[in-house]
């Protein structure tokens, strides 16, 4: 088995605990990066954006099941949501 990761690679903080819902197909929990400053969050907002025009990303994600580090999409609405401003910022301040 590997080793378990516990911090983000990306910026270092503390992966939290995501429980799957039942229709996600994932039978297990993943640790998850929630931190919206996180490089890979940002890079990830702006491409999405930047490439579909959609209000999403993707996050860090974990699965200690298997030992793979995985992209999960997350949502962008509110004031995560690059489109308000037409797609032309990469990343917050």
């Amino acid at each position: 088995m590997p080793e378990e990761i516990s911090r983000c690679p990306h910026c270092d903080k503390q992966l939290v605990t995501w429980v799957p819902c039942d229709e996600s197909g994932w039978d297990h929990d993943l640790l998850l990066c929630e931190n919206n400053e996180c490089s890979y969050f940002v890079h990830g907002r702006a491409k999405v954006c930047g490439d579909y025009g959609a209000n999403f990303a993707y996050r860090f994600c974990y699965d200690p099941k298997t030992g793979r580090e995985i992209p999960i999409v997350a949502w962008c609405g509110g004031d995560l949501s690059l489109l308000k401003g037409r797609c032309e910022s990469g990343g917050s301040s």
